[in-house]
């Protein structure tokens, strides 16, 4: 069972899905306003997800090779008061 089990709905779905964005990507490229900014609003949101999941990825790695000061013990709530902490 090393390959992944599709259902053929997922697979519908997904045909379904490219179906229709390459339908409105051929309406934008015969100069239709309003498919013009659907698809510029997906390649937008697009372009948003790669560049956060890139930043993640950026922050993941500096806190993984230079750890900065840490307070309190690990497992314990960073929100938990003083005194909470010396009982």
């Amino acid at each position: 069972m090393l390959a992944p089990q599709f259902s053929l709905r997922w697979v519908m779905a997904v045909t379904a899905v490219c179906g229709f964005l390459s339908l409105i990507g051929a309406a934008a490229l015969r100069d239709t306003p309003g498919s013009r900014a659907v698809m510029i609003a997906i390649a937008a949101t697009v372009l948003i997800l790669a560049v956060h999941g890139l930043m993640f990825i950026v922050m993941w790695l500096f806190s993984l090779f230079l750890p900065g000061k840490r307070s309190g013990t690990p497992g314990q709530s960073p929100f938990a008061s003083r005194s909470a902490q010396e009982n």
